[in-house]
Parts: structure tokens; C-alpha cells; sequence
């Protein structure tokens, strides 16, 4: 009867120290498992947070886009520019300090886009009127005897390919022509040509 007594002391025995142990392995376990949540979440949060990297095409998508012009001629400060995309030719002359007092500046579309890498060239008030005027020149059929070539030349009543050549030699020889009446010193042209020639012709 004492023997069995100490038996079953010894199993109660083990058994309570057998508890604590399966507790603490449980606890272990919790704690683990806890970590690795805990470290899943923070990683989670790091990613959800991580802005696009300098330098990389995200960025360079949110980036803002510039062109570049160069303005000269008749503006205060000619130089290169650069601008936001989509910017207009009047923005460009606005960083320029605007037209001087001798700009053309009817001659410029001012409202025109700004193109990555184009010039714009303001003229003066003196070139935009010579310009009118050969234009108007050219409409109306007029042959500079100064810049014409010979096949040019040869469109003038009277003139053939002999008396073409003889125009550019003189021209060549004497600098161009001062005014329409000097084109009678060219052999082989005299009064009764330049009667036909002179409301066909002109100098510049």
C-alpha cells in the first residue's frame, strides 16, 4: 500500500514538471509567431511607403518637360531660353525683355508655339520693309538684273542667253548695278532694249 502511494506521488510528480515546460514551449511559440507578424507588417508598411527613386523613369514621368529657343534680332536681351513645354513664342519674348523701339514686331507670330530648338529672329523695322518690297517686287513679275540668273535673264524681252551672260559679266566686273538706266553699258543693250526692259527690271 506504501509502495503504491510513492508510484503515484512520483507520476503527479512528473507530471506537474512536465507542465511548465509545455507552457514556456508554448510561449516560445507565441513569441516567434508574434515576431514574425510584427516583421511582415513593418516590411508591408515599408513598401506601401517607398517614393520613386530619383533618376528613374517615374520620376522622370512627373518631371516637368522644357524646351529650348533662341531669340535675337531686335529684343533686348537675345539669347537662349528655356521654357515649360507647350509655352508660347510671346512668353519666350517676355523673358527677353520684349521688342526695341526699331522691332518689326507685327513680322513675328507672337502667338505661335515654342519648338524645342528654333530660332526666332525679330527684324528691324527697315529690313521688314525692304523684305514687303521684294516680295511685292517678285509678285509683280520684276527681275532683280543684280541677283538674276542668266535663265532669269533670258525671261526679259530682248534678252538671249549672249546678252544674259554679257549682264552678268558687267555686274560682275562693276560690283552689280547702281540703278535700271546702267544696263545700257552692257554690250549689245542700248535705248531700244532698255525701253523694253526698264518697267520689267529693278536693283536692290
Amino acid at each position: 500500500m506504501l509502495l503504491k502511494k510513492i508510484k503515484e506521488k512520483k507520476i503527479i510528480g512528473t507530471v506537474c514538471a512536465a507542465i511548465p515546460v509545455v507552457l514556456l514551449l508554448a510561449c516560445g511559440t507565441v513569441r516567434e509567431t508574434s515576431g514574425i507578424v510584427t516583421l511582415l507588417e513593418e516590411q508591408e508598411s515599408a513598401t506601401t511607403s517607398v517614393s520613386p527613386v530619383a533618376g528613374s523613369s517615374e520620376g522622370w514621368a512627373e518631371e516637368e518637360q522644357t524646351v529650348f529657343v533662341h531669340i535675337c534680332g531686335e529684343v533686348v536681351f537675345p539669347g537662349v531660353y528655356e521654357v515649360p513645354a507647350g509655352s508660347r513664342l510671346c512668353d519666350v519674348l517676355l523673358l527677353a525683355g520684349g521688342f526695341t523701339e526699331e522691332a518689326a514686331a507685327d513680322s513675328v507670330n507672337m502667338a505661335g508655339p515654342a519648338v524645342d530648338g528654333m530660332q526666332v529672329v525679330v527684324p528691324s523695322l527697315i529690313v521688314a520693309e525692304k523684305a514687303a518690297e521684294e516680295k511685292e517686287k517678285e509678285r509683280s513679275g520684276l527681275v532683280n538684273i543684280n541677283t538674276a540668273s542668266e535663265a532669269e535673264l533670258c525671261t526679259l524681252a530682248g534678252i538671249g542667253p549672249s546678252r544674259a551672260a554679257a549682264i552678268i559679266a558687267y555686274r560682275d566686273a562693276h560690283g552689280g548695278f547702281s540703278h535700271i538706266e546702267e544696263i545700257m553699258q552692257v554690250d549689245g543693250i542700248k535705248s531700244a532694249t532698255y525701253e523694253k526692259l526698264k518697267n520689267m527690271i529693278y536693283v536692290e
